[in-house]
């Protein structure tokens, strides 16, 4: 997003991305209009302090994750992994006390679940009869959607093409469990360190 001379990061759910990427071209709406919430990311103590966005494409969903993310523990970053069911299924578990239920979700152990039933039960009644039949997180993005946001990320890191799929090659062979961005960001990283020590 872009606003005058500043640019801003959005983060957006793994399963809304899914989802715009399989829209057909001629069905995708440009421009897209984000709902976003407004974080500053880091400790009070460490000094860094950064601000960032994480963006909806429905305002019931912003509501939901803003709610969400106030149980202590749980944070922006995690809530962008865990939410891998339906926010009506998320919201119905919470009601009814389900604290199991909530634990299978992905970094969500079993004190953050009944911390999140204990702070939330009785504010979900909205949310568990939403009809939402997708979630908003989904568990791992498939190598195929990894490798097309991996070259996407090398691109903005100004690769040329030809330099990213290189890059993408080598990387997706040395290292075949490779489950999000952020650990093929790192790959580079050090496969950058280790050309630059030879």
């Amino acid at each position: 997003m872009r606003i005058d001379a500043l640019c801003y990061e959005v983060f957006v759910p793994s399963g809304i991305i899914s989802r715009l990427r399989q829209t057909p071209e001629d069905q995708r709406q440009n421009p897209l209009t984000f709902y976003t919430i407004y974080y500053i990311d880091g400790g009070m103590a460490g000094g860094h302090l950064t601000p960032k966005l994480v963006g909806f494409l429905d305002p019931l969903d912003r509501e939901f994750f803003e709610a969400f993310t106030k149980v202590p523990g749980v944070g922006f970053m995690r809530a962008l992994k865990c939410l891998v069911r339906p926010m009506n299924e998320i919201a119905l578990a919470i009601e009814r006390g389900d604290a199991p239920f909530l634990k299978e979700l992905p970094y969500i152990g079993a004190k953050t679940a009944e911390r999140i039933v204990t702070d939330l039960r009785g504010k979900m009644a909205k949310f568990a009869l939403a009809r939402s039949e997708q979630p908003l997180s989904i568990e791992h993005e498939s190598v195929s959607e990894l490798k097309v946001e991996a070259m996407q990320v090398l691109e903005q890191l100004e690769y040329t093409r030809s330099e990213a799929e290189r890059m993408a090659a080598e990387i997706f062979a040395k290292h075949k469990n490779l489950k999000s961005v952020e650990e093929f960001v790192r790959r580079v990283f050090e496969q950058r360190q280790e050309a630059a020590k030879s």
